[in-house]
């Protein structure tokens, strides 16, 4: 299909009109790169995955980095950076275009890679295995063009371990916070397109309630110029109809706030997403009853879908959220995840329990809640010695992470 582009692209078309504040990463504009390539079949994906030995480049991307696909881009992950590309093939080569960014800093630049016919592209366009496999091109930094060597070779596809776990790389507010000069904001449908760009295969979206009862993604209390553009209104966010905040309110990026039912409707439809947690700022038997209205309906959405697979699960951060719920008839049905005790996630019969990353693994309490039928997340790590160690060592079925794409690389590289 001619004119062949991607999600990526109309959200940086975005950026180029919504950064106005806060100073963002500004990434290079790669809109038009690849407007006459045809999509890589599905079936030639699973093939290109792996894990890539760096021949040259590796003053910028060290020894090995992770290859692997979210829908329509290709993503490289390493120890300290991320590579989003827009893919395609022309002429029985495999054409790869974007950008690198080291995610803890400024440091960004354009990438443009092939690989050749000769050099794996033709059995992986015809769906054959094959571990001859070279990407070869260019990178520079910032808005230069290209011209610094990049060589990979491929190593070895994903362990057997990799491939058959269930295991969750949450992204934080909806994929990255706004502090971290992303050119989305936090919380936002833009930030749930683009996460999956940095390996999340799920999502902590903050929700609160407006005036007029309508669920939204919002983290904080009250609008301040932190998360949204200086406008003519402040205050609570319960002091607002959801009217009044889509006229008069923009996030720092530009987009407006978006209601609950609408982002879950896109996690759904639009992404290939299999968890989301929802952070619960508020814990009045309402607000509770509301969301928990829109849960189910979302739950429902996904599972007419064939091969669908999602968990949506309601966050329970305190004791007075844990026992408005108990108020509900049949709350051992409302799929929970505590952030308490594991005494509190019985309880409650929540299907997850996730403490605070500080108190250590706690893989005795982990092994416990899995022989119950539980899963056990940890919450929020971005330091990347302990993202291995957590990995190496802990028993966790995911973690979440202001960095999913440094949780990327570690769980990917794993034997």
């Amino acid at each position: 299909m001619k004119g062949y582009c991607t999600v990526l692209f109309i959200l940086l078309a975005l950026v180029s009109w919504t950064c106005k504040t806060d100073n963002p990463v500004i990434l290079p504009d790669i809109r038009p790169i690849l407007i006459d390539v045809d999509p890589v079949p599905d079936v030639s994906k699973p093939i290109m995955e792996g894990i890539y030995s760096v021949v040259t480049g590796k003053e910028r991307f060290g020894d090995q980095v992770v290859l692997k696909w979210n829908r329509k881009n290709v993503s490289l992950f390493s120890q300290n950076n991320y590579t989003v590309l827009a893919t395609g093939y022309t002429n029985e080569s495999i054409i790869l275009k974007g950008f690198w960014r080291v995610p803890t800093s400024d440091e960004t630049g354009l990438s443009a890679f092939a690989i050749l016919p000769a050099e794996g592209a033709s059995e992986i366009l015809a769906g054959i295995s094959t571990t001859n496999i070279t990407i070869r091109g260019k990178y520079e930094n910032g808005d230069k063009k290209p011209s610094k060597d990049f060589v990979l070779q491929f190593k070895r596809p994903f362990s057997a371990s990799v491939v058959a776990d269930t295991f969750y790389i949450v992204g934080h507010r909806g994929g990255g916070r706004t502090s971290d000069r992303l050119p989305v904001s936090e919380n936002s449908i833009p930030m749930v397109a683009f996460t999956g760009n940095l390996g999340s295969s799920g999502i902590e979206i903050d929700i609160r309630m407006t005036k007029d009862k309508v669920p939204v993604l919002y983290h904080d209390e009250d609008i301040n110029i932190r998360l949204t553009v200086k406008g003519p209104i402040n205050g609570d966010i319960s002091n607002f109809t959801y009217a009044q905040l889509f006229t008069f309110v923009r996030l720092i990026r530009g987009e407006r706030i978006p209601k609950l039912d609408d982002v879950l409707k896109y996690v759904v439809d639009s992404t290939d997403l299999k968890f989301v947690w929802l952070d619960m700022k508020e814990d009045n038997r309402e607000f509770v009853e509301t969301v928990q209205s829109i849960q189910k309906a979302s739950l429902t959405r996904a599972q007419a879908i064939p091969g669908r697979q999602l968990e949506i699960l309601m966050g329970v951060p305190t004791e007075n959220l844990s026992n408005v719920i108990k108020t509900f008839p049949d709350f051992e049905l409302i799929p929970t995840l505590s952030e308490l005790s594991t005494d509190n996630a019985r309880d409650l019969g929540s299907r997850a329990w996730a403490p605070r990353w500080t108190q250590g693994t706690q893989n005795d309490l982990v092994d416990q809640i899995h022989a119950e039928g539980r899963i056990a997340l940890c919450w929020t790590i971005d330091v990347p010695a302990f993202i291995q160690q957590y990995l190496q060592e802990g028993h966790f079925d995911g973690l979440l992470s202001n960095y999913p794409s440094l949780v990327a690389y570690y769980y990917y590289m794993r034997e």
